[in-house]
């Protein structure tokens, strides 16, 4: 299974709302449209998603014009990377998207890549950082496939 592992992209910051409340920014609506274009173009358009219930990643998924099934799903808000692989284990699809934050899912990527991607950002995972992986059954290991962020996309 193809397994695509993606933090939503830029948000704002704001004193007047709750985290989970966050609103992409700009750039962050912008970057989300780039992704589902290169998802498109790289052929790895999600078959199913798994989406935080947080605004911002809700808005990223919109901002892909996906037209999968997806689920939104409170455990994945700030959730670590052992919740992040329980969600997926009973899912059969073709190309699965999980859609979360940071740590939880930087970690979750640094922990089952196989290699680990040369990009300069990998570690960081900035906002938008979209690992697509060829996914054991167990999600326990996986063979990178491709990595990219927004900013290395010209689209």
């Amino acid at each position: 299974m193809k397994l695509i592992l993606m933090r939503h992209t830029e948000a704002n910051w704001s004193f007047n709302l709750e985290d989970h409340e966050r609103n992409l920014s700009d750039k962050g609506q912008r970057d989300a449209e780039k992704l589902g274009i290169w998802l498109i173009r790289q052929r790895h358009q999600p078959t199913h998603a798994l989406i935080s219930d947080a605004k911002r990643t809700q808005q990223t998924f919109a901002g892909l014009n996906s037209k999968c099934e997806a689920v939104i799903l409170p455990d994945l808000y700030l959730a670590p990377p052992e919740n992040l692989t329980l969600a997926t284990v009973s899912i059969d699809t073709e190309c699965l998207l999980v859609l979360a934050h940071n740590p939880g899912i930087a970690e979750l990527a640094i922990e089952i890549a196989t290699p680990e991607p040369t990009h300069p950002r990998f570690f960081v995972y900035p906002p938008g950082a979209t690992l697509v992986l060829d996914c054991s059954h167990d999600r326990t290991s996986a063979r990178v496939i491709d990595f990219t962020t927004p900013d290395d996309l010209l689209v």
